[in-house]
Order: C-alpha cells, then sequence, then structure tokens
C-alpha cells in the first residue's frame, strides 16, 4: 500500500491543528468574559478542532483517484519569495507596525503573484489596510500597536 503525499499533508495539517490548539489555551481572556458564549478562545479553539477533525476525515476516506503533480509547470520561485515575504511580514509587524507592515505584504504579495498595474496594487494595499484598521480601531476599539500612525497623530 503507497500512501499518498495528500495524506501526508492531512496529517501535517493535523499536526499543526494540534499545535494550534495548544497555543489557543495561552490565550488570555479576561475574568468577565470567561463564561461568555464568545470570547477571545472561542473563534481560534473552533479553527483547531476544526482543522483537526478535516484532517483525520481526509486521511480516513479513500481518494477517488490520485493526483499526479506535474512538478515542471509548477511555480516554487513565486511560493518560495510569498513565504519570504511572509516571514519578513511577521518579524515587522510589532516594529515598523500595522499599517505599513500589511500594506507593503500585501503590495509585493500582488506583485509576486503576477499584478502589473500598479494603480489597483496600491489602491487594493494602502487604503484597503487604512480603511481595515479604521474599522478596528475607530469603529471596533481594537487596538493595534502602529508606531508610525502615533508619530503622526492619527491614533493615540
Amino acid at each position: 500500500m503507497r500512501i499518498s503525499i495528500d495524506k501526508i499533508i492531512s496529517l501535517l495539517f493535523f499536526v499543526l491543528s494540534v499545535l494550534y490548539l495548544q497555543q489557543t489555551k495561552q490565550i488570555q481572556v479576561f475574568s468577565f468574559d470567561e463564561n461568555a458564549p464568545f470570547n477571545a478562545k472561542t473563534f481560534p479553539t473552533f479553527l483547531s478542532y476544526l482543522g483537526m477533525f478535516l484532517s483525520i476525515l481526509y486521511v480516513l476516506l479513500p481518494e477517488k483517484n490520485l493526483t499526479k503533480i506535474n512538478h515542471k509547470v509548477l511555480d516554487y520561485k513565486n511560493t518560495s519569495l510569498l513565504i519570504i515575504i511572509a516571514t519578513i511580514y511577521a518579524f515587522l509587524i510589532l516594529k515598523v507596525g500595522f499599517f505599513i507592515s500589511t500594506s507593503l505584504f500585501l503590495f509585493f504579495s500582488y506583485y509576486f503573484l503576477g499584478e502589473r498595474r500598479w494603480i489597483w496594487m496600491f489602491v487594493l494595499s494602502f487604503p484597503f489596510v487604512a480603511l481595515f484598521m479604521f474599522l478596528l480601531h475607530g469603529l471596533l476599539d481594537i487596538y493595534l500597536r502602529d508606531p508610525l500612525l502615533k508619530i503622526l497623530g492619527i491614533i493615540g
């Protein structure tokens, strides 16, 4: 019996879901939110259990057809570049701030995925992140650390 690469990836996804579940135990919840039906731990815990369930379900159910992958047509270069900029984004978000780091991450992601219309790349990164940040900070009162916007006096 030969195990397919899809089953191996599903097992790896199961392991990642278990690790994610372990990390959700470290999420701090306010004392008045502990018995609330929805708090900071609810959705991450749900996602981890859903990931575990779906990955085990995929491993246990039989495959209808085995997929042959032609590695010559896969774009490993752009995939590697996306992984690299996601890693850089993870390191920069606390130092540079949410607005600049997320906008640049989206901008370069669009570029590496093949978009060459600079106007769309700009509109779908900087103003979109500004709108999202306004929704979080202005309407929902969720504070996102951003040194640049603090220096500019936009957020307190």
